[in-house]
């Protein structure tokens, strides 16, 4: 079976994880795999619609911005396409601070309307998907947990609190600040470690920022002693996938999320991590986990043996290939 992979222009995370890190496992699955790129550039799209013609089926990742007459001429040459998002797309404007258009959502409806089925990173994601004759699952993004190493808590304290990201998400870290800033007071040496493309600064907080390089992200995280993924409570957020959750579990590090989205679905607070939303529970959640290094091991494990059971890459890969086989028109010896 012959599968297109279209992408957006660009290098996000979310293809190399929902897509690149995958292309092995269909590959011995039977299916070959083809990734193109597409920008607005015309001649860009007329290329994609050209190469559907020689696929199975065709698998659109976030990308809305194909017109109405473009979208047309690519079901005519390929009916079997799926779209894959684990943003909320439709939504856009708010990730950047910027009032909604009703024209964004149009182009996230009439891109799903040529689809045969529609592959969503959460169940919030899902919803807005749902609806015709379309078939809908929620896949969240996996982890290959054979490349994270499981971090070894010692006794002392455990003043390395991380972060790892992209730094549009800096502004969810300047919400917590006053916890932050509080912490520090309590414990002088505590270090915020960011990971990401640019540096951070915070009044009050030591910050320790590097570079975030795949080659490295796993030293990183290792040099973790909690993870925080601090979020405010909007649209685009919740359709977050909590990927860094994941990762911290995946790590063995214990995890303090904000009360948004899917973090409530992957912290049982108090059994596996904590979900804190105002300062004095950033506080609260922080201090346990700083002074209690058999609450980090504890908490790491719990974390780990998630990530193991229900959001392994395996798994993942094996979902998407029944996806495919099943939309796929039937394949002749």
């Amino acid at each position: 079976m012959k599968v297109l992979f279209v992408v957006e222009q660009g290098n996000a995370p979310s293809i190399r994880l929902r897509l690149l890190d995958c292309l092995d496992v269909y590959r011995r699955a039977g299916i070959e795999p083809t990734v193109l790129t597409t920008h607005s550039n015309f001649g860009n799209r007329l290329h994609v619609i050209r190469e559907a013609r020689r696929h199975d089926v065709v698998v659109i990742f976030k990308a809305i911005g194909f017109t109405a007459m473009q979208l047309a001429l690519l079901q005519r040459a390929n009916p079997c396409i799926v779209f894959d998002f684990d943003d909320a797309v439709m939504f856009r404007e708010e990730k950047y601070g910027q009032p909604l258009r009703a024209r964004t959502f149009a182009k996230f409806l009439r891109t799903i309307e040529r689809c045969v089925a529609v592959v969503a990173g959460n169940d919030f994601l899902r919803c807005f998907a749902e609806g015709g004759t379309r078939r809908v699952i929620s896949l969240p993004t996996a982890v290959d947990t054979a490349k994270y190493r499981a971090k070894e808590h010692t006794e002392e304290a455990g003043l390395v609190i991380g972060w790892i990201g992209l730094s549009d998400g800096f502004r969810y870290l300047r919400a917590i600040l006053p916890a932050l800033q509080e912490l520090t007071k309590s414990y002088p040496e505590m270090r915020l470690k960011v990971v990401s493309d640019k540096p951070l600064e915070l009044e009050g907080v030591n910050v320790e920022n590097d570079s975030w390089r795949l080659e490295t992200e796993q030293a990183n995280l290792a040099s973790f002693d909690i993870g925080i993924m601090p979020l405010r409570d909007s649209v685009y957020a919740r359709g977050k996938c909590g990927y860094k959750i994941l990762q911290y579990m995946a790590a063995g590090l214990p995890a303090v999320a904000s009360r948004v989205g899917m973090n409530r679905e992957l912290i049982d607070s108090g059994e596996n991590g904590y979900l804190a939303d105002s300062k004095e529970e950033w506080v609260t959640a922080l201090r346990r986990l700083i002074a209690d290094a058999e609450l980090r091991r504890l908490f790491g494990r719990r974390g780990r043996e998630l990530v193991e059971r229900s959001f392994s890459l395996q798994s993942f890969a094996d979902q998407y290939v029944k996806l495919l086989r099943d939309v796929a028109p039937v394949q002749r010896p």
